[in-house]
């Protein structure tokens, strides 16, 4: 899809700027520094917690798995470390990443990040519509290897989250592996809910799910130990300090992570 005459705006708040500014990045802009300012302190520290769960992640599928090709659904203003940072092993080799999302803006800055790589690749798609990713996908990857989505911080943002989720996981090969977050209102709810609201109010349909709604999206893996846990309680010492775990984990976390493989 391209993005050739799609007008740039900077004066309505972007998901994917909330999210960096919420992230601690810097590519955002007034308008999204307000309405990052209406959710709560555990609303930021689950968000960068799964964060880091995903880079840890990453690390630990490309070193312990062999899996060096990823698909980041919704993946955002670039913020470094990213997918691509941790996919690289302790051998030397360099995981293949496939950057999509629908911003424009995201667009711009990715592009101009990736132009000189040859094993980064962003593409302008709604990650909704599944027959353009599994398009780009087909077209980047190769599917007789390993390949992991990363869905972490964007299925929120999906009302039909299952649904994306279920015919991705259809179109793509066995051995297909995916590393997951979503936020929820198990935990701290009444916190959640007024921030999730008040992100609703401002444009972005952030819609935090229970453990149930979230297993039941992952029912076709098989979950890496731990299982379904807190991001924080997921490896968490894991990579360099930008990976590991930062938040006690003593402390609960309005958010669920895992990593799972489908084998079949």
């Amino acid at each position: 899809m391209a993005d050739h005459g799609v007008a740039l705006r900077y004066d309505v708040p972007s998901s994917a700027r909330v999210v960096n500014k919420l992230l601690g990045g810097k590519d955002n802009y007034d308008i999204d520094g307000v309405v990052a300012a209406t959710v709560s302190k555990r609303f930021v520290v689950a968000l960068r917690e799964a964060r880091r769960f995903l880079l840890r992640a990453v690390n630990v599928l490309s070193t312990e798995h062999g899996v060096h090709q990823y698909v980041d659904l919704g993946c955002g203003m670039p913020l470094p470390p990213d997918v691509g940072d941790a996919a690289a092993t302790h051998r030397g080799e360099t995981g293949r990443v496939l950057y999509l999302d629908h911003d424009p803006l995201v667009a711009v800055y990715a592009r101009a990040l990736l132009e000189r790589s040859l094993d980064r690749r962003f593409a302008l798609v709604d990650i909704t519509d599944t027959a353009a990713v599994l398009e780009q996908i087909t077209g980047f990857l190769d599917l007789g290897q390993p390949i992991a989505l990363c869905l972490s911080g964007t299925a929120e943002l999906l009302p039909n989250a299952t649904d994306v989720l279920t015919e991705l996981t259809s179109g793509l090969p066995a051995n297909t592996w995916i590393i997951f977050s979503h936020l929820t209102d198990d935990v701290f709810s009444e916190e959640v809910r007024r921030s999730a609201e008040n992100l609703v109010r401002n444009g972005l349909p952030y819609q935090p799910r229970d453990r149930a709604t979230v297993t039941a999206m992952l029912d076709r893996y098989e979950l890496l130990q731990p299982g379904l846990v807190s991001p924080h309680h997921w490896r968490p010492d894991i990579g360099d300090m930008a990976h590991q775990a930062f938040h006690p984990q003593k402390y609960d976390l309005s958010v669920y992570a895992a990593v799972g493989h489908r084998q079949s």
